[in-house]
């Protein structure tokens, strides 16, 4: 007998159905590789560059986050040792040995890394966080991976078509998140901040010239916004989708040659081929394409642990709410960078400022003026003095410094001022605000 509620039933275990099917695995596990490999190059490129030192044990101060005061660099040679065993996790990624582990490793070593000092904040490497905590849930190494080769793990070529889907949208919601981030006056109507940035670049040979052209700024901005807002939809057309990856490559490459963003382009690029058919990889392969060893048995989808599909949901939810979550605040986030954090705002702002700070002891009525300079590097300065969180966070290692010289009360004001994308400078902060006072908030 049917019921009013058949076809509902019935549709329900249509689409449940349909993202269980087992899929090949080439495509994430070419993922993890890609992923492994991007780990290792941007851990060994910190090493390389001398920036454990510089940025991680240099600083007298570290411009920490709210409730992380607690996170600091490894003393001495230990500073290098973590970020050494940032590049070994990512090697053991790439080739999938204790693959799981690997990525748990990752996870502690990189965030805590990432929680040392605010002002060294990146979009890409929220980006590598959430898509390693994407890759530790999902059955990946079970193919093409010394697990699978040695035995740790059951060999596997398939999975389901929804952990497909998961991945494609880890990296999806960057490009989607940036284009709607650029809807805004100053991309759209004045072509800024790529007019400051383009015409610093007009000695470039063959298309230097090009840069001085009014248009120019708002050109490039309007083929931006539309490239982040369509090339999701074009990657998922298979008849454009060849041709959608030669323009992501020919993009990426273009803004890598052009501006100085680190490892972000090359990720990408790397990255965005989850896209393609999840048999590309095996496509790709010389004779016969298969993830395991001859002799291997046959192979099939692992079962789908009730808490994997748990974690995944609760992962989609947080790259929904975090980027999107400045819209819940007053203000413009250019200006105030309430909800900056993990809002994927890719090349959107270019801030100049200026900081000082007059620190009052009202028991004695002393008060004298600290340049941050004395306190913070150069580019803790670059930072603090063009965001209002840091300009808070400094202002509370200041006045740590005083009580901790014999001020029972210690009130810090900041004569700060910021220009945002070229525009006319203004006050940051309230000259009579006594930064001190205010609490610290995770926004």
């Amino acid at each position: 007998m049917l019921t009013a509620t058949a076809p509902v039933d019935r549709a329900v275990r249509q689409v449940t159905a349909a993202h269980a099917r087992a899929v090949s695995s080439a495509s994430l596990e070419a993922l993890r590789i890609a992923f492994g490999l991007l780990v290792a190059a941007s851990a060994l490129r910190f090493l390389a560059r001398g920036w454990v030192g510089s940025l991680h044990l240099a600083p007298e101060h570290h411009l920490t986050y709210p409730g992380f005061d607690w996170v600091a660099p490894l003393p001495g040679a230990g500073a290098s040792l973590h970020v050494a065993v940032v590049a070994f996790a990512g090697l053991a990624i790439a080739v999938g040995w204790r693959t799981r582990a690997a990525l748990g490793v990752f996870l502690v070593a990189f965030v805590w890394m990432e929680l040392i000092d605010a002002a060294l904040y990146l979009n890409h490497y929220w980006l590598m966080t959430l898509l390693g905590a994407l890759l530790f849930v999902l059955p990946v190494g079970r193919a093409w991976s010394f697990d699978a080769w040695t035995g740790r793990v059951t060999p596997s070529s398939e999975v389901p078509v929804w952990m497909v889907w998961a991945a494609r949208s880890q990296v999806g919601i960057v490009y989607v998140v940036a284009g709607i981030a650029k809807l805004n006056a100053d991309w759209l109507l004045r072509g800024e901040p790529l007019g400051m940035w383009l015409a610093a670049r007009g000695d470039r040979p063959l298309v230097g010239s090009l840069f001085d052209l009014p248009l120019t700024p708002l050109v490039v901005s309007w083929a931006g916004a539309a490239f982040d807002l369509t090339i999701v939809g074009w990657l998922l057309w298979r008849r454009s989708r060849r041709w959608a990856y030669g323009a992501v490559v020919v993009f990426h490459l273009t803004t890598a040659a052009l501006f100085q963003i680190g490892l972000f382009p090359w990720a990408m690029i790397a990255l965005t081929p989850v896209f393609f058919a999840p048999t590309w990889p095996n496509q790709l392969a010389i004779g016969s394409a298969k993830s395991a060893p001859a002799d291997a048995p046959p192979t099939k989808a692992p079962a789908t642990a009730s808490w994997v599909q748990g974690a995944v949901i609760l992962l989609v939810m947080i790259n929904l709410v975090v980027p999107l979550r400045h819209y819940a605040y007053a203000g413009d986030v250019t200006e105030n960078e309430a909800g900056y954090y993990g809002s994927l705002r890719v090349m959107l702002t270019e801030k100049t400022g200026t900081a000082r700070f007059l620190v009052s002891d009202p028991t004695t009525g002393q008060a004298w003026t600290v340049d941050p300079d004395d306190s913070f590097e150069p580019w803790q300065v670059g930072q603090l003095a063009s965001r209002r969180d840091l300009l808070i966070t400094a202002a509370h290692v200041i006045a740590d410094g005083a009580r901790a010289d014999g001020h029972r009360r210690v009130e810090v004001r900041a004569d700060a001022w910021v220009s945002v994308n070229g525009r006319q400078r203004r006050r940051m902060v309230d000259p009579a605000l006594d930064l001190a006072a205010l609490e610290r908030q995770p926004r």
